[in-house]
C-alpha cells in the first residue's frame, strides 16, 4: 500500500507541475489533478487535504532537489569562488532543464496564498546558508553581513523569475556568468564595517503616501483601495466596496480600471511613485551619485518605517492578485533599476546588475516587513545601499561612501539635538531681575 501511495504522490506531483505551468495555480482544480494523474478523488483525499497541500508538497520536493543538486555540484571544491560558480551553474542548469518546476517554485508560489509565501521564505534560508558558506572565510567566519547574503539570494531569484516570465526560460545563461560577477562584487572584507551602522533616528520624509491631495475620481478610487486593502486585506476588495468608499459610480470605476486587480496594482504604483518623489530631494541634494543613492535608500527606509500602509501593501499584499502582480513587481523593479543607473559611473552598473541589485533590495525589505519588523528598516539602510552601490563602485569604495554618509547624518543629528537642547535651556532660564522689572512697569503703564 505504501508503494502505491508513493506512486500516486509522484504522479500528482508531476500533474501539479504540468497543470500550473499550463493554467496557473488559481485555475487548477482537484478534478484536473486527478484526471491528469489518473487517480480517483477518493485516493487524492487520502493523500492530501486539498489543492494547497498538494501544491506545497510539490514545492518542497522541487526545493529539496535543487538544494541537493547545488550541494553535490560544489562538493569537494576547495576554492570558494569556484564553489560559488559551480553552485550557480547547477542552479541555472536546473531552471533550464525543468522550467515548469522552476516556474512553480519561483512564480506560482506567490499565487498559492500566505502559507505558500511563508514556506518560500523558509526555503530561502537554505539557499542563504549555501551562499554564506561559499562566501565564508577559511576559518568559517562570515565574510558578509547577513542582510547582504540575503540580498544576493533574492537578487538571483529575481533575475531567474524575470527570465521565466519572459517566456524563454531555457535561454538562461548556462554558465551563470553575469550572476556570478554580480555576486562577487559584494565580496569585500570591508563589508564587515557595515554592521552596526544603521540608525533609526533619521527624519521622516515630508508626507506619507496617503496624505496626497485627491484631485479627481481616479484618485478617490485609488485612495479607497489603499484604505480597504491596508485595513482588511486584498481578499476583501470588491468593486462595489471600493466604489462605496470612494463615492463613485460603476461607470466611473469602469472608465479607469478593468477590475479589482488592475485597480490594486495602480494603487501600488501611485504609492511607490509618491514615496520616490518624496525621497528625490535627498538624492538631488547630494554631491555625487553614490552619496545620493545612499541618502535616497536611507530616506525610503525611514519612509516605509513610518508608513506601514505602503510597506504592507507593496511588500505583502502585492502577491495577492497572483501572477499578474508578479509581472507588475518585475516591471517595477526594472523601472527602479533604470532610475538607479541614471547618473551612475560610465557603464556601471550594467542593466543586469542594476536589476539584480534592486531585486535584492526588494527581497530584503520584503523579509523584514514579513516578519513584522518594518519599523526597524532604517537599521538595514547601510546593507541595502551596499547592494545598490557595490556592483558599480566595488565593495571597498561602496563601504567608504556609506560610512562617510552615515557619519554626516549622525553629526547632523547631534547638531540638531544640541540646538534643540539650547532652545529648551533658554526657555527654562529664569528671567533676570531688571528684565522682570521693566516688564512689570510696562504692564502698569498700559
Amino acid at each position: 500500500m505504501e508503494d502505491v501511495a508513493a506512486h500516486q504522490r509522484g504522479r500528482l506531483h508531476e500533474a501539479m507541475i504540468e497543470l500550473v505551468a499550463e493554467h496557473g495555480y488559481n485555475a487548477v482544480s482537484v478534478a484536473m489533478l486527478t484526471n491528469r494523474a489518473r487517480i480517483s478523488k477518493r485516493d487524492f483525499y487520502k493523500l492530501f487535504s486539498g489543492k494547497e497541500e498538494c501544491f506545497l508538497a510539490a514545492y518542497d520536493i522541487i526545493v529539496s532537489h535543487s538544494v541537493r543538486g547545488i550541494i553535490a555540484a560544489a562538493e569537494g571544491e576547495e576554492e570558494w569562488r569556484e564553489r560559488l560558480r559551480l553552485g550557480l551553474l547547477a542552479f541555472a542548469g536546473q531552471v533550464a532543464a525543468s522550467p515548469d518546476a522552476a516556474r512553480l517554485a519561483l512564480v506560482e508560489v506567490f499565487a498559492a496564498g500566505a502559507v505558500a509565501v511563508e514556506r518560500m521564505l523558509r526555503a530561502s534560508w537554505a539557499f542563504e546558508a549555501l551562499v554564506a558558506k561559499n562566501f565564508a572565510l577559511a576559518d568559517g567566519t562570515p565574510r558578509l553581513p547577513r542582510l547582504v547574503v540575503r540580498g544576493i539570494v533574492a537578487g538571483g531569484g529575481r533575475m531567474t523569475r524575470a527570465q521565466l516570465l519572459s517566456g524563454h526560460p531555457r535561454e538562461l545563461p548556462p554558465d551563470g556568468g553575469e550572476l556570478l560577477e554580480w555576486a562577487l562584487s559584494f565580496c569585500d572584507d570591508d563589508a564587515v564595517l557595515l554592521r552596526g551602522l544603521g540608525v533609526a533616528g533619521a527624519p521622516p520624509l515630508s508626507a506619507t503616501a496617503a496624505e496626497a491631495p485627491l484631485a479627481d475620481e481616479r484618485a478617490l478610487i485609488l485612495a479607497a483601495t489603499a484604505r480597504l486593502a491596508s485595513t482588511e486585506g486584498y481578499a476583501t476588495l470588491t468593486v462595489p466596496r471600493v466604489r462605496a468608499v470612494a463615492g463613485v459610480s460603476r461607470r466611473s470605476f469602469d472608465a479607469h480600471f478593468k477590475g479589482v486587480a488592475d485597480c490594486f496594482l495602480a494603487t501600488l504604483e501611485m504609492l511607490i511613485d509618491r514615496a520616490l518623489a518624496a525621497a528625490a530631494p535627498r538624492y538631488l541634494a547630494a554631491d555625487d551619485w553614490a552619496s545620493g543613492v545612499h541618502r535616497m535608500v536611507a530616506g525610503l527606509c525611514q519612509h516605509l518605517a513610518c508608513d506601514p500602509t505602503l510597506a504592507g501593501l507593496a511588500f505583502l499584499e502585492v502577491f495577492s492578485p497572483g501572477p499578474e502582480a508578479i509581472r507588475w513587481r518585475t516591471e517595477t523593479i526594472a523601472k527602479l533599476a533604470t532610475m538607479l543607473r541614471r547618473g551612475a559611473p560610465a557603464q556601471q552598473p550594467s542593466k543586469f546588475a542594476a536589476e539584480a541589485s534592486i531585486g535584492a533590495m526588494w527581497g530584503v525589505i520584503h523579509r523584514i516587513v514579513a516578519i513584522g519588523r518594518g519599523a526597524h528598516l532604517p537599521i538595514a539602510a547601510p546593507a541595502l545601499s551596499y547592494l545598490a552601490l557595490a556592483p558599480a563602485l566595488g565593495g571597498a569604495a561602496a563601504v567608504d561612501v556609506i560610512v562617510a554618509e552615515v557619519g554626516k547624518a549622525r553629526r547632523a543629528d547631534v547638531r540638531s539635538a544640541a540646538g534643540a537642547l539650547r532652545v529648551q535651556r533658554q526657555a527654562a532660564r529664569p528671567v533676570s531681575t531688571n528684565i522682570a522689572r521693566r516688564r512689570n512697569l510696562t504692564a502698569l503703564n498700559r
